[in-house]
């Protein structure tokens, strides 16, 4: 039989050091890949979160016994991040080690990115008047040597290509079909795509988008973007995937649909009473602007007076609609009025159902205005999803900040999980933080959300930022917390005559583009917000200074924080389980920018004066591994340290024998020799079984139906009283049990355990969650059933 947990412990510890010609074996690396195995192969909990900091090396920990998983088992697996850069680093990097090892074949391998980053063959013919010669020419020659039709490969060939032209050649505007009609096998970016679900790709590496659209499809009867059943899931940057939910399942409009106020498609007798009405929604443009003053907010809520608006612009465009329709009968461009009336009354049906809808509604600035709405259960929608995907697949979610220092109840505030559905694993970081970084908090630093400190705040911010930043050479990134922050201090610097380095701004353009400008530029600035605070990585001296603008606290009024805390309904609550988490969160995040090596070596300035000793974000970033000071002459020590210091390798000792090795046996039992004598019966009572027992009932939650038959009453009774006496206060008497014990069927009982829920407090979605449903059919069914008193079936 083969021994897996040998293998994985041979592969870390002697064939990885000769790919890499290091002998560095990372203790935590081997760690992970061993625990994930074991749950691959042995476990019967279908989820598992995997929390490692930076320098694990999570993508190989997990990569490696996934691989091994495919070739025992056919299990392919499926590799979802959020961001493009960390889809480029699994594909050009770590996919490639798995070949060097004989773990995957280049063929089996396939980059999955979303529609809007191909280029496409119809659409470039389609406008190719729009290019001149010299573009045609670079065009063409792309056609010719690309891989997957990646725009990426386009700038990569010829970086001064007009990036404004993106439109122009974009994919996402051109069917499969029609493409293929026209040019098949000639456009590489259909050709790829239509491969994303072959049967030969074992490793697809996709994105929380592209994931979760394949889910949506499904449940839509269509056909998915990628195959999802019956598979191993990876979500990397697991901390943004339900955020990146809410996007997907949002429905709405943009400002930029509407007519404009010259349009022919508004009547002359319209046009005062549009462009006025027009030009109040217009301005909500805005309250954007006004919004960021004291933090990053893409959402905000809807008053009452943007709703009267919208009925007021529905109601004129009823008007127009009948202007066009007489229009129509008098066939003059009937073809093109059909058109201008069908667009119109498909965007009046969109206002109109935008209204008159219950969902929670707002407005974000996504290519100008846009007026978005989701369902008020967004949180059952999100663990639907959980449940589907777990339904026939192993699920692995993985971040280096999927909790603070509550992970049980982290996990069961952001995913609606208790310990029961899954398993959880943390690892400490393999980096010498005390050593590698100092924390800074100016003395001078002000209390930045206060309205009236806010404008002393970010002149301090201005003042400190040039003396700090020339402390020492090597590059500096500054991380704003709002898009007017990032202008303001990247004004303050271009403008400064102590400032001489190159400063690029995630306002100057492509996001890709200005990474790698600023990793070239060793002595660079970038000030930089969103984005930024995740998958940013650059290592050495191009980033050895990073400041904080302040704590990044969410905006307790953004519609998605009350979609989420809407079982909390006071304040403080919502703030302890939802709001300092998810700073914490963010902050751990920004902070892990700097050190992304054992090498690597720097200062973080944080400005705000909230981070006193004592405080929880002073213990927090404390129990991360830093330290902290607010002494200029510290900071100026450690900065101008001996250049041996900084460049001190600090690499652990691997030691097999401080491994937890599971037992992992896999293939067919040898058969015994000739000459040895075999008891074929035994007695059953002196067996002792090493194979954990399963409680069917207990263990009946997500991915965990029992199939073969239906649970009895007496079985769901049983349940039920379990349930009660897990979650409640205490436990329940021999009188409440005897009336649970009447309890006819299993609705009765999926009902009275809603109701205890509501009674005490707790949210009813953990019965959906928990209950041992027969079947996906009595699941789905018994999903829209609410507590009494709260609206009925």
């Amino acid at each position: 039989m083969k021994d897996i947990s040998k293998e994985i412990i041979d592969i870390f510890s002697k064939k990885l050091p000769q790919v890499f010609h290091s002998e560095e074996v990372r203790q935590n690396q081997v760690q992970m890949a061993l625990d994930v195995a074991d749950f691959l192969f042995k476990d019967n909990e279908k989820i598992m979160f995997v929390e490692a900091p930076v320098g694990t090396g999570k993508s190989l920990g997990l990569l490696i016994p996934t691989a091994i998983y495919l070739r025992e088992k056919r299990i392919p697996t499926v590799y979802a991040t959020a961001t493009i850069n960390l889809q480029n680093q699994i594909l050009d990097k770590d996919s490639t080690v798995l070949e060097s090892i004989n773990l995957l074949t280049p063929r089996e391998k396939i980059l999955a990115q979303g529609k809007g980053n191909y280029i496409c063959r119809t659409a470039f013919e389609s406008n190719i008047d729009n290019f001149s010669e010299e573009e045609i020419e670079q065009i063409d020659k792309f056609f010719d040597n690309c891989n997957y039709g990646l725009f990426s490969e386009l700038f990569a060939l010829f970086p001064d290509f007009d990036t404004n032209k993106k439109a122009d050649l974009a994919l996402d505007k051109i069917r499969d079909r029609e493409c293929r009609d026209l040019y098949p096998a000639r456009c590489p970016g259909h050709t790829h795509r239509s491969l994303y679900t072959t049967s030969t790709k074992k490793l697809v590496i996709t994105n929380h988008d592209q994931l979760i659209q394949s889910y949506l499809n499904s449940q839509n009867d269509n056909p998915p973007i990628i195959k999802l059943d019956h598979r191993v899931i990876i979500v990397d940057e697991a901390h943004s995937l339900k955020e990146t939910f809410l996007g997907r399942i949002c429905k709405g409009f943009n400002f930029n649909e509407l007519p404009r106020p010259k349009s022919n498609l508004v009547p002359k007798r319209l046009k005062q009473k549009y462009t006025k009405t027009w030009g109040n929604l217009k301005k909500l443009n805005q309250k954007f602007a006004n919004s960021d003053g004291t933090e990053s907010n893409v959402r905000l809520n809807l008053e009452i007076e943007d709703i009267n608006n919208l009925e007021e612009i529905r109601n004129l465009l009823d008007d127009c609609i009948t202007a066009l329709v007489l229009q129509a009968e008098t066939n003059r461009n009937s073809y093109r009025v059909e058109m201008d009336l069908q667009n119109l009354e498909e965007l009046n049906d969109k206002i109109t159902t935008f209204i008159q809808s219950s969902d929670k509604k707002w407005i974000e600035k996504n290519k100008g205005v846009s007026f978005q709405r989701v369902t008020k259960k967004f949180e059952e929608e999100f663990n639907h999803m959980l449940e589907y995907l777990s339904s026939s697949s192993k699920i692995i979610f993985m971040s280096g900040t999927l909790t603070t220092n509550q992970p049980e109840q982290d996990i069961r505030v952001d995913w609606g999980m208790t310990k029961d559905w899954y398993i959880y694993k943390k690892y400490t970081s393999t980096f010498d933080l005390k050593k590698q970084a100092l924390v800074y908090i100016p003395k001078e630093a002000v209390h930045p959300n206060r309205e009236e400190y806010y404008h002393e705040h970010l002149y301090t911010m201005n003042r400190k930022l040039p003396e700090l930043i020339n402390l020492s050479l090597g590059g500096s990134l500054v991380l704003c917390t709002s898009n007017m922050y990032v202008r303001e201090v990247t004004t303050a610097l271009r403008t400064s005559h102590n400032i001489n380095q190159k400063i690029f701004s995630q306002d100057d353009g492509d996001t890709q583009g200005i990474s790698k400008s600023f990793k070239e530029d060793i002595n660079s600035i970038l000030v930089g917000s969103g984005s930024f605070f995740t998958g940013f990585s650059v290592e050495g001296e191009a980033l050895n200074k990073l400041f904080l603008s302040k704590l990044p606290y969410p905006v307790h009024t953004d519609p998605y924080i009350e979609l989420i805390s809407k079982d909390y309904s006071d304040f403080e609550s919502k703030r302890k389980k939802i709001i300092i988490p998810i700073m914490l969160k963010r902050l751990e995040q920004g902070l892990g920018r700097l050190i992304r090596s054992k090498t690597d070596y720097g200062l973080i300035t944080i400005f705000d004066s909230r981070i006193t000793q004592g405080s929880g974000p002073y213990q927090f970033i404390e129990k991360l591994g830093y330290r902290i000071t607010s002494d200029l002459e510290e900071v100026k020590e450690f900065v101008n340290s001996p250049k041996h210091q900084k460049n001190l390798q600090l690499i652990e000792q691997f030691d097999e024998n401080k491994l937890q090795i599971p037992n992992i046996l896999v293939g067919k039992k040898p058969r015994p020799k000739s000459n040895i004598i075999v008891q074929r019966y035994q007695n059953p009572t002196s067996r002792v079984s090493t194979k954990r027992e399963i409680n069917p009932i207990k263990n009946s939650g997500i991915g965990l139906r029992r199939s073969n038959k239906p649970y009895t009453t007496a079985e769901l009774q049983d349940w039920l009283i379990q349930f009660i006496n897990s979650h409640g206060k205490k436990q329940i008497n021999e009188s409440d049990v005897s009336k649970y014990k009447k309890l006819k069927n299993s609705r009765a009982i999926y009902e009275k355990a809603l109701e205890f829920c509501v009674d005490n407090g707790l949210s009813y979605h953990l019965v959906a969650l928990e209950f041992p449903f027969d079947n996906a059919s009595q699941r789905q069914s018994f999903r829209f059933i609410k507590p009494r008193g709260s609206g009925g079936t």
